[in-house]
């Protein structure tokens, strides 16, 4: 049993994940068996759930040869699992081209689709001047659009004079967000909740305004 315990605790790790449906009987390179639950392998080491939760990993080299092709076919088995879970995750098409949409629900299934946050802009294009100057400065500059189709959802809110919204809705995400002047943007999550919040500065340009992106968004 002494050494039983000593071929299990090397390299032994306290963590629980989540199981991994393979229990069977394992037996060392010197005929000790024990019973675990296979949890993942990498090309030299295992690591397997005891029966009390906690895990160990140690080299595959200490298990039996027959263990070891059990191993292979295990591992054979995860391949498939893990490129279908690849290919659910959500993607940019390298060919993307950013347009600005008008409705927050087009914006957050785009956003889904693409794994990528939503940049909402409160602005009045029409009417007020640092709104202007933003767009000219960052938003209609051709590096900007570049950046935009391959990190951004863009939804453009744009009210009338004095702040009047020009629906129900937008009126609504005003009042949400909490605005109180224009411009005011934020860059949320695809479920619309608030990562950053930005507006009009001196010296703002295309990449300045890349750069708050990447500081804000989640990491990929």
């Amino acid at each position: 049993m002494k050494t039983s315990v000593s071929w299990l605790i090397l390299s032994a790790s306290l963590l629980i994940l989540p199981a991994q449906a393979e229990s069977r009987t394992w037996t060392n390179t010197e005929g000790v068996a024990i019973e675990a639950d296979y949890v993942k392998s990498d090309s030299d080491n295992v690591t397997l759930r005891l029966g009390n939760g906690k895990l160990t990993t140690f080299p595959q080299s200490k298990l039996s040869a027959a263990d070891q092709t059990v191993i292979k076919e295990l591992k054979a088995k995860e391949a498939p699992a893990a490129a279908a879970t690849a290919e659910a995750k959500p993607s940019v098409d390298p060919n993307r081209k950013a347009k600005w949409l008008t409705k927050m629900d087009k914006a957050q299934e785009q956003a889904k689709e693409t794994g990528l946050p939503i940049l909402v802009l409160f602005t009045g294009t029409s009417w007020c001047p640092y709104c202007i100057k933003l767009e000219k400065e960052v938003f209609s500059e051709p590096a900007f659009d570049t950046f935009a189709n391959q990190n951004l959802v863009l939804l453009k809110l744009d009210f009338g004079p004095g702040g009047a919204a020009s629906s129900k809705k937008d009126e609504t995400l005003q009042k949400e967000f909490g605005v109180k002047g224009f411009p005011t943007y934020f860059l949320t999550d695809a479920t619309g909740a608030k990562l950053a919040q930005g507006g009009y500065h001196a010296g703002i340009n295309p990449s300045v305004f890349g750069e708050w992106v990447k500081k804000s968004a989640p990491k990929k």
